[in-house]
């Protein structure tokens, strides 16, 4: 048991079988080996709440909590039972027993740093907050370490998250703990990085943008260290919320340049909304110095498109790996240019060929059908078709077989395949099939399926095979038809593998 790696008393090695059997699962032997410890040293708590254990896995919930509640009046003290009884406690799923183990262990060891500590920790696994702070506080007040001082701060910042009124919270758990965070700045007291975390996290419930901003720009930023690019993704959502959007721009622009990261798509989008705002607020650089505390900002749309094929060229003098973000932010600010009327949109390529050139280069990867799926409103509707043949030119199949049906021969193929099915659905291609259309539309699926359990052979029975998602496409089809004929005879197929439905 945890509990044993901890025994500092004289009587862990008579412990010692009880603890092993436990730990084997052989309750019954421990239960009988408690009672053989008991019957020489009746006074050993630990032994009973041990049998008390065994009891709770036997099944005996009564008796085991009888026993232990006999051992939890004395209220002990050794490690030992404090352990024991934690864990029997935790079993029974009552942890609010728990609590008053340790009140009454801090009360008659009150410079006890370890029983403090369990207590804060108790009062946690039941949100008591308002107890956690006053047991951070005094633990604080014992040993003056830091994370002691910031667990208590840390509770009223749940006590506001957890209040039901939100006015308190504004007015004195959030403000409490500001005060409590300014008091270790103004001593420089302020160590982790989890501490400026919380300093954070408290600013922006309270609204202040403006001084968090200055927090994560300051020396206490310097501390952000554990994520990349902590600092500049808070300083990024700061700058949105104060609509400082040259800022913004300017940043994400940046963002999107640095080699460690330059696929994350959220700069992207705050690339555009910040540069349509700019456009629309007719910003202008000043006469002199920076655009920007950030650097160089993009307000007109030639920018805006001259940067975008500038990450595209980047992007295509890769040999390999390429990503996925520039392509699709192209397509993106494509998007944006036509809502905005904007002629400009032209330069910036033909949607239809430019998602074609991305489907040839990431057709493969499950995630293409959902990147693709959203620029399908980019296509007229006479270019559907057009569309989906292209696609199909650029899945590699096998000749057909008896049935007519030409199957992929490996899962990168598949999984092309399985995206230009998904697109025609998406785009409504599946639902204008007459009767027969979606019959044979059926056949063909299921087929596909049947293909492909072939690639799946090594998979777990509770893991997905790669052509799963043509039986579910298989039922929606089945489904629309139900939804037009009424017939329901599709859904009573006794044989997947049949080809009549």
């Amino acid at each position: 048991m945890a509990a044993r790696g901890h025994v500092q008393d004289p009587n862990d090695r008579r412990l010692r079988p009880i603890y092993d059997y436990l730990d084997n699962g052989n309750n019954k032997m421990a239960i009988q080996q408690a009672d053989k410890l008991l019957k020489k040293h009746k006074d050993l708590h630990c032994a009973k709440v041990l049998k008390a254990i065994g009891l709770q896995r036997t099944g005996k919930q009564d008796e085991a909590f009888t026993l232990a509640q006999e051992v939890a009046i004395l209220e002990p003290t050794d490690d030992n039972s404090l352990q024991a009884l934690t864990i029997l406690y935790r079993e029974m799923h009552r942890p609010e027993l728990v609590t008053k183990l340790y009140e009454a262990a801090v009360r008659k060891v009150p410079t006890s740093e370890e029983y403090h500590s369990h207590l804060f920790m108790a009062y946690a696994r039941v949100g008591e907050y308002k107890k956690m702070q006053q047991a951070g506080m005094a633990l604080y007040k014992i040993v003056p370490k830091n994370p002691y001082y910031f667990w208590s701060v840390m509770s009223l910042v749940m006590q506001a998250i957890s209040a039901q009124d939100e006015k308190l919270s504004q007015t004195m758990f959030l403000p409490l703990a500001e005060r409590m965070v300014e008091k270790m700045v103004k001593e420089e007291k302020i160590e982790a990085e989890a501490e400026v975390q919380l300093y954070f996290m408290i600013l922006e419930r309270l609204g202040k943008y403006v001084e968090a901003l200055e927090v994560v720009q300051g020396p206490l930023g310097e501390k952000l260290t554990s994520e990349l690019q902590s600092r500049e993704n808070k300083c990024m959502m700061l700058y949105r919320r104060l609509e400082r959007w040259a800022e913004c721009n300017a940043l994400s622009c940046k963002l999107e340049i640095v080699p460690f990261d330059p696929d994350d798509w959220q700069f992207y989008i705050l690339y555009f909304d910040s540069l349509f705002h700019l456009i629309d607020q007719s910003w202008a650089p000043p006469q002199e110095g920076a655009h920007s505390a950030e650097g160089e900002v993009h307000a007109s749309t030639a920018q805006a498109i001259s940067f975008m094929k500038d990450r595209i060229a980047t992007e295509e003098a890769k040999e390999s790996k390429h990503l996925r973000g520039p392509y699709l932010a192209r397509l993106e600010l494509i998007r944006r240019l036509r809502v905005r009327s904007c002629p400009e949109a032209q330069q910036l390529g033909e949607p239809l060929e430019l998602m074609f050139q991305f489907f040839v280069k990431f057709g493969d990867k499950p995630c293409c059908i959902t990147d693709l799926k959203i620029f399908l409103d980019l296509l007229t509707p006479d270019q559907h078709v057009q569309f989906i043949n292209r696609l199909m030119e650029a899945v590699p199949l096998c000749a057909p077989g008896e049935d007519g049906v030409a199957l992929p021969g490996d899962t990168r193929a598949l999984q092309r395949h399985l995206c230009v099915t998904q697109l025609s659905r998406s785009l409504g291609q599946q639902h204008a099939l007459n009767t027969e259309g979606k019959l044979g539309l059926i056949k063909e699926l299921k087929a596909h399926y049947q293909h492909g359990l072939q690639f799946g052979k090594s998979c777990l029975k509770t893991e997905l095979q790669f052509s799963d998602m043509y039986c579910l496409m298989a039922a929606h089809v089945y489904v629309d038809l139900w939804l037009e004929t009424g017939d329901v005879w599709g859904f009573w197929t006794p044989n997947t593998s049949s080809t009549t439905p």
